[in-house]
């Protein structure tokens, strides 16, 4: 991978698309997730209610994950990644300028506008007369 700078599309295509979080991680997710989902009365019955709650976590070293707020601790798991997985990661580069494409399967970048797209052959679509 030519392009080792970690810039913001790129975190969040981590993010979305290659993320692998820690246990202590995908718990302070989950706490995040039904902290906000309470906070915001989307409490559709009380069996989802109770289910929100028993996502919450009193671990420490779980809430010491999200004492920043919750774009830090994005951060802190998107860099994490980035730094022990990145030979591993499978990132779909502009074979243009080397950057991130919005998509696993996306196949135009959407800053240099460089299109990848198999090209339809002459040839296989004519008819044969």
């Amino acid at each position: 991978m030519e392009n080792k700078e970690l810039y913001p599309e790129l975190a969040d295509y981590i993010w979305n698309y290659c993320c692998h979080m820690t246990e202590d991680e995908q718990t302070a997710w989950r706490h995040n997730r039904a902290v906000e989902r309470l906070a915001h009365g989307n409490r559709i019955g009380f069996h989802k209610h109770q289910n929100q709650e028993q996502q919450l976590s009193k671990d420490e070293a779980v809430l010491k994950l999200l004492e920043n707020g919750y774009d830090n601790f994005k951060t802190l798991v998107v860099t994490r990644v980035w730094n022990e997985q990145k030979p591993e990661l499978k990132l779909n580069l502009c074979p243009n300028c080397k950057r991130i494409a919005r998509t696993p399967s996306a196949k135009q970048c959407r800053f240099c506008l460089h299109s990848w797209r198999e090209k339809p052959n002459k040839e296989s679509s004519s008819t044969s007369e």
